[in-house]
């Protein structure tokens, strides 16, 4: 996010000062909200039931009311239908109390989202208007509803509209139809939101039969509720219905919202506390069963029956977190993996997501990309969705040219839901990414009232900040920037680290800071004393202090290896190596060194060099070993991931060869890793193309080797290299089999080694729950930079008691100590991976080989998911039809059908498609293009994996200690 702090007139500021008698700090949050003028300024800050305007400024309000006064004196009964969100519910609240109260006859109904969706039921209808032809209201609903008011037209009940909603090009045939928004009402304030519409009916109706404002305002507490939960802007008179109706909630006599307020430690309810936490809790109920729940609860009389409903209700609200959680986290992957996060309008799509929950992710994804958002759920052959927008961009405005898209649509500038036809999506969106966003500049902005020191929050602030109150859309909470604030601990917490808590302090007193949404913005889960730049609003300003941070930056951590590191003491010795970087140079280094030496070129050089493998397997060995050492990226090129070149880059050999006209000239030097692997493998098609190329071009190229068989230097001269550089080192450990007997050194090892990262995690929970009270590190290469920093750390420190690593650490489990007992607890795929593990300086380490025979053929078939061959794919698009069929649904078929046992890998099948000439986007995928003459290179860099497994893993990993021993401890043993 970019901050930009606002400025303002200081004559002016000094202006309000003298004219109102504020503070310099209360004129310029007025000044920001655009309250220039003492005069409006001063009715703002004061905001009186004077500021209500005459209801029957509201086109139709004269009929609604001429309708419902017949309903009372004919006693025909009146039904309210309402929407099943908070506005709707308290809309039908305020009108069936009002009217019970005052001698009505009321019915209410308000439909299941789930079952019966948006709008008005003519099923309903038809069963009102069958038992007694009365009056029907609708209450934040009704602008759109055309079938069924023409059905209620049909029986002969009348229909009064009250709704707040866009109106499109024509209006129902209602009797009357209340909505501010009609281009024929000339009422002065148009954002009312649903209920408050609803109100200004009640107050009509009260006006003309004479009852008295003080008999009726109690029911500004639902008004309040449903005003601050449908975001409109709290500005005009809705200021005062909000400020009035939660005065009036402070000392609720309502045994279900009493209730709901203490279940939430609400004790002075204030306009954040209802928009965050008691509107999410209320819209639970509808938006996973029931809105009726919610419903009985305001009305609720018994306070035993209305404690059951607020437990019903969080156990809503915990339902649907978890459902909304996961939508989210499904979300954000596709939108990081396809770059969606470019377009001018998000657009996700997933099959039976919960449509109760998509609008909260959808306004997640806003608070996250800065930009309007659109989640469709598609199920049973109905795609429905809800889209919520940033306040540059009306939606309205925006999609009303691609109007012929939808079967069902309404909403505000804001927020909108909408159905549409799934075989109509991929083409909407297509239209939609060439909409032109009415907006300049950029999405991703924080606008900043002031910048200001938090030692400047003091009384006299948090009174300034009181009369602001209530804040929302419209009047924003005023937002504050305070640079290099201490923390005494930063932590992140909630589902999936999601969110950010800190302590700082402020005046002496220890202040909670908490940021929701912001856990990815951290490196690792724990700070301490750790200084930041925040973007805050202040919190309970009538409580204990506390800061809502919207947005942070800590300062970038520079990594250099700590003083007495192994990094400094290896490069002393190579001051002849690193003198000597040119092509034709042949370097043979044991497999420490040659880390140290890979660290150097990346960290202590400009140099541009791509270190070239012979396949994955060996490739990300090397390349997870050295981010051990390193902050910053590095990049890795291979079949998926071809867009990371670099300035020191690690990639695959067929990913080069494809690619080498191209970068050819981007890199000073191409370094060969691990050359007697190329020996092996020289009869090999792909090798032998690659070393004929390395010949005619020696120049370009280093070679650096760990193992170095008797003829590997021949080989390398007849290429054109020279030996420059020589060092190989005796291993000390010992090597024992335990396979199959896990539990009998559980105790023992302070060590155990994965190279399988989905059983690492397992066997994490699995050692946590044995060893309680005792501390567990865990290390891997998909851990972030700073979070591998604070793991070494600690081991430097000798915390831990166990480590739980992957092989891939460049020696780790040596900074545990000298007297180490280490488990390989499964198969790792190459030697190296071993060898990393039992390099160390020590001399009583004791390695424990726990995989066995099982463990070696579940990573050969784990290899096949990874690197699927052509047979499969020809078979897989012979069998499936996948013509114009939606990636996920692709991708769920390939696991249906038993194609892939881990459905994260069903993705590199996508890979494969597009190098076939598939066309592949998150609507749809057409093989209509496919050419199976083509190789992809996923495939290509298979032959070199199966290669190397069958030639060197397998016969390594099936041997008895004694020759695994042997393979590793031997630098002239390759096989």
């Amino acid at each position: 996010m970019r901050w930009i702090v606002k400025q303002v007139d200081q004559q002016q500021v000094r202006l309000l000062c003298d004219q109102l008698q504020i503070s310099p700090f209360l004129a310029r949050l007025l000044i920001n909200r655009g309250l220039k003028e003492p005069q409006v300024a001063y009715k703002f800050l004061n905001p009186t039931v004077g500021d209500l305007h005459d209801p029957m400024g509201l086109t139709d309000m004269d009929r609604a009311v001429s309708l419902l006064l017949q309903a009372r004196t004919h006693r025909l009964p009146v039904l309210i239908y309402g929407d099943y969100d908070v506005d709707g519910i308290t809309g039908v609240a305020v009108l069936k109390e009002f009217l019970d109260r005052f001698g009505w006859e009321t019915e209410y109904y308000i439909p299941k989202r789930m079952d019966e969706g948006y709008g008005i039921q003519p099923a309903v209808i038809e069963q009102f208007c069958r038992k007694s032809k009365g009056v029907i209201v609708t209450v934040d609903c009704g602008i759109t509803a055309f079938e069924a008011i023409e059905y209620a037209n049909s029986f002969g009940c009348p229909v009064i509209v009250t709704d707040h909603h866009e109106i499109g090009e024509r209006l129902p045939r209602a009797a009357a139809i209340v909505d501010p928004k009609r281009s024929d009402d000339s009422y002065p304030f148009k954002d009312l939101a649903g209920v408050g519409v609803a109100f200004k009916l009640v107050c009509a109706v009260a006006e003309h039969i004479g009852i008295r404002a003080e008999e009726f305002f109690d029911l500004l507490e639902f008004v309040a509720l449903g005003t601050i939960a449908d975001m409109v802007k709290l500005v005009d008179e809705n200021r005062f219905l909000v400020k009035a109706g939660l005065q009036k909630l402070r000392d609720t006599k309502r045994p279900g919202l009493s209730m709901l307020f203490t279940r939430l430690c609400i004790t002075d309810p204030d306009s954040r506390d209802i928009g965050y936490r008691v509107a999410p809790k209320l819209n639970a109920a509808g938006r996973l069963d029931c809105a009726d729940d919610a419903f009985q609860l305001l009305m609720a009389q018994d306070r035993l029956y209305a404690e059951r409903l607020v437990e019903l209700l969080f156990e809503y609200n915990t339902t649907r977190q978890e459902i909304e959680s996961d939508i989210f986290a499904h979300a954000v992957e596709q939108i990081e993996e396809y770059g969606l996060h470019k377009d001018p309008v998000i657009v996700v799509r997933g099959r039976d997501w919960h449509v109760g929950v998509i609008g909260i992710v959808a306004t997640r994804l806003v608070h996250r990309y800065g930009r309007p958002v659109m989640v469709i759920s598609e199920a049973d052959g109905v795609a429905r969705g809800s889209a919520r927008s940033v306040p540059e961009v009306n939606l309205i405005e925006l999609l009303q040219p691609l109007s012929s898209y939808f079967k069902e649509f309404g909403g505000h500038p804001l927020a909108v839901g909408f159905s549409l036809n799934p075989d109509g999506i991929s083409n909407f969106i297509d239209s939609l990414r060439n909409c032109k966003i009415p907006v300049k500049g950029c999405f991703d902005i924080i606008e900043i009232d002031d910048e200001i020191q938090l030692e400047q929050i003091d009384e006299q602030v948090m009174r300034d900040l009181e009369l602001l109150e209530p804040f929302g859309h419209g009047n924003p909470e005023p937002v504050f920037l305070a640079r290099k604030v201490p923390t005494e601990f930063m932590r992140t917490f909630g589902q999936n680290h999601a969110n950010v808590k800190m302590l700082i302090r402020i005046n002496g007193r220890k202040v909670e800071a908490l940021g929701f949404g912001l856990g990815y913005l951290l490196d690792k889960p724990n700070y301490e004393s750790v200084s930041a730049d925040i973007v805050f609003s202040v919190r309970n300003h009538k409580g204990p202090l506390s800061l809502s941070v919207l947005d942070l930056s800590l300062p970038e951590e520079i990594y250099e290896p700590a003083e007495g590191s192994e990094i400094p003491q290896k490069l002393l010795h190579l001051d002849q190596l690193l003198t000597q970087i040119k092509g034709k140079r042949f370097y043979i280094l044991d497999i420490r060194t040659r880390n140290t030496f890979l660290y150097w070129l990346k960290e202590k050089t400009n140099i541009r060099c791509a270190v070239i493998s012979i396949n994955n397997i060996i490739s990300s060995h090397l390349h997870q070993s050295l981010l051990r050492h390193v902050q910053s990226k590095i990049s890795y090129v291979n079949s998926l991931n071809r867009n990371a070149i670099d300035r020191f880059t690690f990639m695959t050999l067929a990913t080069f060869m494809r690619e080498k006209e191209k970068i050819i000239d981007q890199y000073d030097i191409f370094l060969i890793n691990e050359l007697s692997l190329f020996k092996v493998f020289e009869d090999q098609p792909q090798v032998e193309d690659f070393l004929e190329f390395v010949s005619r071009n020696v120049h370009k190229f280093m070679a650096m080797s760990v193992k170095n068989p008797d003829d590997l230097f021949s080989f390398a001269a007849k290429l054109g290299f020279e030996v420059s550089y020589e060092r190989s080192l005796k291993l000390n450990y010992g090597l024992a089999d335990i396979s199959g007997d896990l539990d009998s050194i559980l105790n023992d090892a302070a060590c155990f080694l994965f190279s399988d990262q989905r059983k690492l995690s397992d066997f994490y929970r699995k050692l946590k729950d044995r060893w309680k009270n005792r501390e567990i590190l865990v290390y891997s290469h998909t851990l972030k930079p700073s979070q591998r920093l604070s793991v070494v750390n600690s081991l430097r420190k000798k915390k831990p008691v166990k480590l739980v690593s992957s092989t891939n650490t460049d020696g780790l489990p040596t900074l545990l100590g000298q007297d180490l007992e280490i488990a390989i607890l499964d198969a790792p795929l190459s030697l190296f991976e071993l060898l990393d593990a039992v390099s160390s300086d020590g001399d009583n380490q004791l390695f424990d080989i726990c995989f066995d025979n099982e463990s070696i053929v579940e990573r050969q078939r784990e290899l096949e998911e990874l690197f699927p061959s052509k047979e499969l794919v020809t078979q897989i698009l012979s069998i499936v039809e996948i013509d114009e069929m939606s990636q996920q649904r692709f991708l769920d078929v390939l696991v249906e059908n038993g194609y892939f046992k881990n459905p994260s890998y069903t993705k590199v099948m996508l890979n494969i498609l597009k190098d076939l000439g598939a066309f592949v986007s998150p609507e749809k995928i057409s093989v209509a293009k496919v050419d199976l003459s083509r190789i992809p290179l996923r495939i290509a860099e298979r032959e070199l994996e199966f290669a190397y497994f069958e030639k060197i893993t397998k016969p390594l990993l099936t041997q008895k200690v004694k020759g695994i021993y042997k393979a590793l401890a031997n630098v002239r043993t390759v096989i």
